[in-house]
């Protein structure tokens, strides 16, 4: 009796649904790289941090010139801060995602907690507290706001 060949189109089905999924896998991580939510928060702090480093250094240009007293510097930092996480959540969302609200909290959030970290490691003092959670609940209120406001944005 003759051996028979095995039909090359004919795969056990086991078999052919591993290799699609292992298949499908490479592709959606091809295709997804770099918009997972963790690095669009990073990218949002990086972005925030960058927007503060500018405004400062036009602030400081500007104080030259101008002599602002205590309460309009406290101001003009302030919003500089709002500023930032605005820039930061913008550039951390797309246009009618989902989950706004948090990822615009998280990047409030990780905004000011690396702001708070310089700002000890330059002036050398162990944190004050109560007024590094304010600046924290500004950060965790004012991303979370910007982010539920663009996330009604529609896609462009």
């Amino acid at each position: 009796m003759e051996k028979q060949t095995a039909n090359p189109s004919f795969i056990p089905r086991r078999e052919r649904g591993l290799d699609s999924f292992r298949r499908s896998m490479r592709r959606g991580l091809r295709r997804g790289r770099g918009k997972s939510p963790l690095t669009a928060v990073l990218r949002g702090v990086l972005v925030a941090a960058s927007v503060t480093v500018l405004g400062v250094a036009l602030f400081a240009l500007l104080l030259n010139w101008w002599n602002a007293s205590d309460r309009a510097v406290t101001a003009i930092n302030q919003v500089v801060k709002f500023v930032s996480i605005l820039a930061g959540v913008t550039s951390a969302m797309r246009g009618g995602e989902s989950g706004g609200a948090l990822r615009g909290a998280c990047v409030g959030l990780l905004y000011m907690a690396l702001g708070i970290i310089c700002y000890s490691l330059l002036m050398g003092e162990s944190p004050r507290l109560t007024a590094y959670l304010a600046d924290l609940g500004m950060g965790l209120a004012a991303g979370g706001l910007f982010g539920m406001i663009l996330s009604t944005r529609r896609a462009a």
